[in-house]
């Protein structure tokens, strides 16, 4: 008997703990590193961006991915060919050294073993809520793009990339550099892959690096747009976080969110929500089920604030959700 959606995804994000035992973890050195860089070549984007069930359906062995994975980075330490070496021309946005007290309060120890864990879990565990995402998400990815200026290569960073399940919305655009931040250096390479069965890689370019939301490792307005899809609920501050991202976003630049959030219609389902928190952050990596994110958006600061409060239907504590963008 298959389990419902609903039943799926709460399994996932409330008992996810309990695979740490099954993971070998090779440490990874700590710090801000940048991704595999290849130089641009022409590349045809006239196809549509794929339908969910072809992108969320179609993937490959983990244990292979993460083996390719792994035999890249090391073909990179030892290879200085044009290929594997970093471009650095196409890197449009310069990586900073965020202020170390910022450092040290909100960059806390991690777990390897544990983010392991996660992160092969956030890679498999989301697929029927990324698919039950995707008409509204297409539409807000849609519109960020059509807001930014073609004629330059623009700088997009996503803020808690994860295992990057947005790369199949970049499909249409090209000349983008994009940089992944999070904490966990054990998403990079399902983002890799993510990026690469997205065909992102060589049209745009891509970072990734080692980085908290209250602490960007990016100069002020460097950016013309930031995206943040289901981070804010596990940061630390997420006031911080907000105000770091209006800060490294150029004047006039675009923040698309979307977070899940205490529900404003069912006061049954916030009352669990608020009790259910203590452990869901114990066991999420900080998930909190509670937070009221459109309160936060709403004092940050932004020009404009185009937020849209939906709920989904078949995730239970995930269903309400805010969504939208944010104009600096």
């Amino acid at each position: 008997m298959m389990m419902s959606p609903k039943i799926r995804v709460f399994t996932f994000l409330t008992l996810w703990s309990v695979a740490t035992t099954a993971f070998v973890v090779v440490p990874f050195q700590r710090g801000i590193r940048d991704t595999l860089t290849q130089s641009r070549q022409d590349s045809d984007v006239s196809q549509s961006t794929p339908s969910v069930d072809e992108e969320y359906d179609n993937r490959p062995g983990l244990n292979r991915r993460q083996m390719f994975s792994d035999v890249l980075l090391r073909t990179a330490s030892i290879c200085s060919c044009v290929v594997c070496s970093p471009h650095s021309a196409y890197g449009l946005a310069q990586i900073t050294a965020p202020p170390a007290k910022d450092l040290k309060q909100y960059d806390l120890p991690r777990n390897q073993l544990v983010d392991a864990a996660f992160a092969q879990g956030m890679s498999t565990g989301m697929v029927d809520y990324e698919r039950e995402a995707f008409p509204i998400k297409k539409g807000l990815f849609k519109k960020l793009f059509a807001s930014l200026d073609s004629r330059e290569e623009n700088v997009v960073v996503e803020v808690g990339m994860g295992s990057f399940p947005n790369a199949l919305y970049y499909k249409p655009m090209n000349g983008l550099d994009i940089i992944g931040v999070d904490p966990n250096d054990r998403m990079e390479g399902y983002a890799k892959d993510s990026a690469a069965r997205a065909g992102l890689v060589p049209k745009d370019n891509l970072r990734i690096v080692h980085g908290v939301s209250e602490a960007l490792p990016l100069a002020d307005a460097s950016c013309d747009a930031v995206v943040c899809t289901l981070t804010l609920c596990s940061v630390v501050d997420p006031a911080k976080s907000v105000a770091e991202i209006r800060r490294v976003l150029k004047p006039g630049g675009k923040f698309l969110f979307w977070e899940h959030v205490l529900s404003q219609t069912d006061p049954a389902l916030a009352q669990q929500q608020v009790q259910l928190t203590p452990q869901q952050v114990k066991r999420a990596d900080g998930c909190h089920l509670d937070r009221r994110t459109g309160d936060v958006l709403r004092a940050g600061g932004f020009k404009n604030l185009d937020m849209e409060y939906i709920e989904l239907k078949n995730f239970g504590f995930l269903n309400p959700t805010v969504c939208g963008i944010a104009t600096a």
